[in-house]
């Protein structure tokens, strides 16, 4: 191939994968905003496109690759499993083909979509700051809004009070989720290896980050979303901690100041919180009620419509406690009923109720993402979703662990918040799949040298 024609194709390459971030990155900026389907689908499309090309420039990754493509490999299985549901499984086939045709059909394409954005973010690390960008402004605007809203009041607003925000609840969680997991895995790389050691500005920029998206969660009232940044907070510590202890540095002024440090602004958060938010103290009286739901069946009722059961503290439950942790309880009864599913990744909970003939008012969903998921594509469809963020978290410990931080740090994340969130649900769903397969594909495609853990700091 002559040196010229090598040029041209370096520069389409370059030229697609500035396409794909582009687009992906105006997806992330709009993704939870309400009123943008058309602007998501265009948006989408072009990230398709894009992608596609990124795929085809650089076709050999995938044969390089061999098994570790694994993750990707098994992710993709999902959809078929979603045809073979639809044709032999649904207890709802003209529900689940509508779904198919544009729910499904924007997943998959959100689906390539993030594996051309994680080449790319690979071959041209510079994009990475984009990325970030992106699933920072979330929390960013939740704050804003939060204070914006309190200056024009004239007072400082109790948390969760406003209701001006931009976004719901579920967005601030799952985005603060998110950005969480990218300061964290960024954080882990700085603080407990010696590559970016001495990046200052680095360490105060994901800092910050990571507070600013407790607050974010604080000052809208989501508990879920304080609960994963909680378990965020704890995962670095303990992380940092087997770090230290592994170079024998535990002991370093410096390094018990770093952790003092964390643990001080964790305690400080969460004690904050609790103050704010109401539910905490009787949490675990609530749900040892709530999964009782043969003897206590007020589950049944639309939440606020009739007084919970009371606790073993003599109190009635907690509302929004007493209702999750009813509907999950019936969600996993349900589940090993119908282990295939119902089809439907937006009406699973209800359709399913109707046919064991349980009477329910809530035509809503679990408020988990998994138990919601398992209801709509049963354990076949658990099943590809966590081997695929199993394989991906095996594998990037594997291979060049610290700089596959992010993607590794995603993945556990959403372990969790998916049980707590309602990820499940429209665009959230195409959304989750993509942050699924974008770190898959973060971690299989990281074979670029200037990404390695040899990397300069300013490949962070």
């Amino acid at each position: 191939m002559s040196n010229q024609k090598r040029s041209h194709q370096t520069q389409n390459d370059r030229i697609w994968a500035y396409t794909t971030m582009t687009a992906s990155f105006a997806l992330l900026l709009i993704w939870v905003v309400p009123n943008t389907i058309l602007l998501r689908h265009v948006l989408l499309a072009i990230a398709f496109l894009a992608s596609l090309m990124v795929m085809k420039t650089n076709a050999e990754l995938f044969i390089r690759m061999k098994t570790a493509i694994f993750p990707l490999a098994v992710l993709s299985l999902l959809f078929i499993w979603v045809g073979i549901h639809y044709f032999f499984f649904s207890l709802n086939p003209e529900l689940e083909l509508k779904e198919i045709t544009s729910l499904w059909v924007r997943t998959f394409l959100g689906f390539v979509a993030a594996i051309g954005l994680g080449i790319s973010l690979r071959k041209y690390p510079e994009l990475m700051k984009f990325f970030y960008f992106a699933v920072f402004l979330t929390p960013l605007l939740n704050v804003g809004s939060y204070f914006y809203s309190s200056y024009l009041r004239g007072a400082f607003l109790h948390p969760g009070a406003i209701v001006s925000f931009l976004f719901a609840k579920i967005e601030t969680a799952y985005f603060g989720a998110i950005a969480g997991a990218v300061a964290v895995g960024n954080l882990i790389r700085l603080l407990a290896t010696s590559v970016q050691k001495g990046n200052k500005k680095y360490i105060f920029l994901f800092s910050a980050g990571l507070i600013l998206v407790m607050a974010s969660s604080i000052l809208s009232g989501t508990k879920n979303g304080v609960a994963i940044q909680v378990f965020l907070y704890i995962f670095l510590v303990i992380f940092l901690i087997g770090s230290y202890v592994a170079s024998r540095q535990f002991f370093n002024p410096k390094n018990l100041a770093i952790i003092g440090l964390i643990l001080l602004t964790l305690g400080f958060a969460a004690n904050f919180h609790k103050k704010t938010s109401t539910g905490w103290n009787s949490i675990f009286a609530d749900v040892v009620v709530a999964i009782d739901i043969d003897q206590h069946t007020q589950w049944q009722k639309r939440e606020g419509s009739v007084t919970t059961p009371l606790n073993y503290l003599g109190n009635p439950a907690a509302s929004n406690t007493y209702y999750r942790a009813a509907y999950a309880t019936a969600g996993i009864r349900l589940i090993s009923m119908y282990p295939l599913g119902y089809g439907s990744i937006n009406q699973s909970f209800v359709g399913i109720q109707k046919i064991a003939g349980i009477q329910s008012d809530h035509l809503g969903q679990i408020h988990s993402g998994w138990i919601d998921f398992g209801l709509a594509f049963g354990i076949p469809g658990l099943a590809i979703v966590f081997l695929t963020l199993l394989s991906t978290i095996y594998i990037g410990f594997r291979n060049h662990p610290y700089s596959n931080l992010v993607p590794i740090v995603i993945c556990i994340t959403l372990i969790p918040f998916c049980l707590i969130a309602e990820t499940s649900y429209k665009q959230y769903f195409e959304s989750l799949i993509f942050f699924i397969a974008l770190s898959a594909s973060m971690v299989v495609f990281n074979v670029f040298p200037a990404v390695q853990d040899s990397a300069a700091t300013k490949h962070v």
